[in-house]
């Protein structure tokens, strides 16, 4: 059996965090820049502030924090 885990998983970015991590701990997993992810968080909210505000709180709630 193989114990090597070869899928990252997402968690809030302390150490990035500009809020409590979120964008930073995505960014990570996506292997994608931080400031993308948080401008493309931002252009959503705009155009979908309830969904966008509902899945980042439930984000900020359910996911780990973790320092890298």
């Amino acid at each position: 059996m193989n114990s090597f885990k070869t899928q990252r998983g997402w968690y809030k970015d302390s150490l990035n965090k500009k809020i409590s991590g979120v964008c930073s701990g995505l960014a990570h997993r996506l292997d994608f820049p931080v400031w993308a992810t948080r401008l493309a968080t931002v252009l959503l909210f705009l155009s979908f502030p309830f969904a966008v505000a509902l899945g980042y709180f439930i984000a900020h709630c359910c996911l780990e924090e973790q320092a890298l």
